[in-house]
């Protein structure tokens, strides 16, 4: 059992931060605090914090750029570790497996995506235009498989960097030996550090002018100035958008205090501002309830609800 003497060791000798609350590490900008938080900025800081967690028991929960997460009012027991500061500038490396006029890049998993998508974009690399506007970060976007509804991140990585949660050991995974589905990567027991992503070479302008597409009809159709997780509940099937069932449920614009259905796309569920995540969690229930009972569809949730 971790003692409160044996939180205070680890926070003195790894400069933990006690009781941190979890709405500044998360987009829905809700959740209570984290007995210990740790921000590790290399692999060297992230290894020895999982090792001296793992010696003494404690419970680690792992959160990337907060982006598709939930965390309980009551906040979370053990050790977060947030992997938003494991970052490395995007450069092009070689790989001896790019053939014609494929190149690829290397980037930290903690970098967000939309800095390595203006990355390609500036060295006229296509492949990446289609994630405008998805928040988070690259490592988290690899493990969701984040994607839309004709493009997903699988498509051009190459290989990951990883820590395996278990032994604590690195190794690369190409991506052969990874089973990408949607919205999940196997396996599972894994902590990326790392990604290699091979594109293509193309017009610039072209490439260009796809990304603020993509940007521009996301802006339009999704609240994404909003603190929101973004698309709250899978896609039951492929040609069967959450979105549109919720719609034709009637529940745009549901509101329990501080959370609401978006009255702009209807698989967002937004903080108005004063939201706390009983109340999100009291409206995804209204929204499966609602949606089973005219469907006999059971939504299930892209977004990770976890704490107490």
């Amino acid at each position: 059992m971790t003692t409160k003497k044996t939180y205070k060791t680890l926070q003195e000798t790894l400069g933990l931060l006690p009781g941190e609350p979890l709405s500044r590490y998360t987009s829905f900008r809700v959740g209570g605090p984290a007995d210990l938080l740790a921000v590790p900025r290399d692999k060297k800081a992230l290894t020895a914090i999982l090792k001296a967690a793992i010696q003494e028991g404690l419970p680690v929960t792992l959160i990337g750029g907060g982006t598709n997460i939930l965390v309980s009012d009551k906040g979370i027991k053990g050790l977060v570790i947030v992997l938003k500061a494991l970052k490395s500038v995007p450069c092009i490396i070689e790989t001896g497996h790019s053939k014609g006029n494929e190149k690829t890049i290397y980037a930290g998993s903690g970098e967000r995506l939309s800095t390595v998508c203006q990355f390609a974009m500036d060295q006229g690399l296509a492949g990446l235009e289609f994630a405008a506007g998805i928040p988070g970060t690259l490592g988290g976007a690899i493990i969701m498989n984040a994607g839309t509804a004709t493009w997903e991140i699988s498509q051009v990585v190459a290989a990951v960097d990883v820590i395996d949660i278990k032994t604590l050991k690195c190794q690369t995974i190409k991506k052969q030996d990874l089973a990408f589905s949607y919205r999940q990567l196997t396996p599972k027991d894994i902590l990326i550090v790392g990604a290699s992503l091979t594109l293509t070479s193309a017009d610039p302008a072209r490439i260009k002018k796809r990304f603020d597409q993509t940007l521009k009809t996301k802006i339009i159709t999704q609240p994404i100035s909003l603190a929101s997780a973004g698309c709250f509940f899978k896609n039951p099937a492929p040609h069967v958008p959450a979105g549109k069932l919720i719609e034709e449920a009637g529940l745009k614009g549901m509101q329990i205090n501080g959370a609401q259905v978006s009255p702009l796309h209807a698989n967002f569920i937004v903080n108005t501002g004063n939201a706390k995540c009983e109340d999100i969690i009291a409206l995804k229930n209204l929204v499966q309830k609602t949606v089973f009972e005219k469907y006999q569809i059971k939504l299930e949730t892209e977004v990770k609800v976890t704490g107490e």
